[in-house]
């Protein structure tokens, strides 16, 4: 399995620290959202599955919802209903937690690369076993919609097996990124969208441009990625992320974003595939093979796939 943030010898964050991995999702404007998460621990299902926001967001969330399974004083709000609350951020769990180093909660993070069929394997023995300290286990998997089909599958085969004491927590971008087997199996639960358009960078903004450039007309991108050291894996990545978000933009018929508009004369089950092979490109960049070349064939492949879809 992934070496994760569990050894005795990493450093505790102090409470600053730790206030800021919840921060997000502390915000009055979701109190909404968190008193539906709240409701959800009463009874917890088997898996739970956050889409929406950004990503930042829905780790918060996911993070908050691990604080509450593991506070021992959660701080009740007043006047906001009987089931809000947070987690006080003072407790011993409520640092493990925030520090990834509670015995009990297993972190897995897509765009580490740390989700594979190995690492799945492993989880599944420690699944069997009793919760260490609490009485349940909590396994949080961050950004699901960059999965490939294989690593889908081996977390398939693991949620087969339920335990009454493990629990797991996906987020996503959209639903519809994710195996429809998977989401099968959960609740979701949907955070507010944001404008995209707002949230981009400017790295992000010249890299939409000349991708719309590229799938109109073919041209443009050897122009970028041709110099050494253009491209790296965190560019590669980058990108994409722009070609994920926009298929979900486009599975949800929104052609108001350029990049999106060109995608959306695809049908559901090609956008899927078109996500499929994005993340396989991901698996290869965490794999550590040459991000230009990853790239490259990949908008080669999609450009293609566009043109010979319809």
């Amino acid at each position: 399995m992934a070496e994760k943030k569990n050894s005795a010898d990493e450093q505790m964050p102090d409470k600053d620290e730790a206030i800021k991995i919840f921060e997000p999702a502390l915000s009055p404007l979701f109190d909404t959202f968190r008193e539906k998460i709240n409701r959800l621990r009463q009874n917890p299902p088997q898996l739970l599955h956050i889409e929406g926001g950004s990503a930042e967001l829905r780790t918060a969330f996911a993070y908050h919802y691990a604080g509450l399974f593991f506070c021992e004083n959660p701080k009740r709000l007043e006047n906001k209903g009987d089931f809000l609350a947070d987690p006080c951020l003072c407790c011993s769990e409520c640092y493990k937690v925030a520090a990834r180093m509670h015995p009990d909660f297993i972190v897995f993070d897509s765009r580490e690369g740390n989700i594979d069929v190995d690492s799945m394997r492993d989880l599944k023995k420690i699944s069997t076993e009793a919760p260490r300290y609490a009485r349940k286990r909590l396994v949080l998997l961050l950004e699901t919609q960059k999965l490939s089909a294989v690593s889908g599958n081996a977390i398939l085969k693991l949620l087969e097996e339920p335990s009454p004491h493990n629990h797991y927590v996906f987020t996503m971008s959209q639903r519809e990124m994710v195996l429809p087997t998977l989401l099968s199996r959960g609740f979701v639960m949907t955070l507010p969208w944001k404008d995209s358009v707002q949230e981009l960078t400017e790295t992000e903004r010249e890299w939409e441009e000349i991708l719309i450039k590229f799938f109109q007309n073919g041209t443009g991108l050897l122009d970028r990625t041709s110099a050494k050291g253009a491209v790296d894996s965190e560019l590669a990545k980058t990108i994409c992320g722009i070609l994920q978000k926009n298929f979900a933009h486009a599975m949800a018929g929104r052609k108001n974003y350029l990049l999106a508009s060109l995608f959306c004369s695809l049908s559901f089950s090609k956008l899927f595939e078109a996500n499929e092979r994005v993340a396989l490109c991901y698996e290869m960049l965490n794999l550590m093979v040459n991000p230009t070349y990853c790239i490259e064939a990949l908008l080669t492949e999609l450009y293609v796939f566009m043109k010979t879809a319809g």
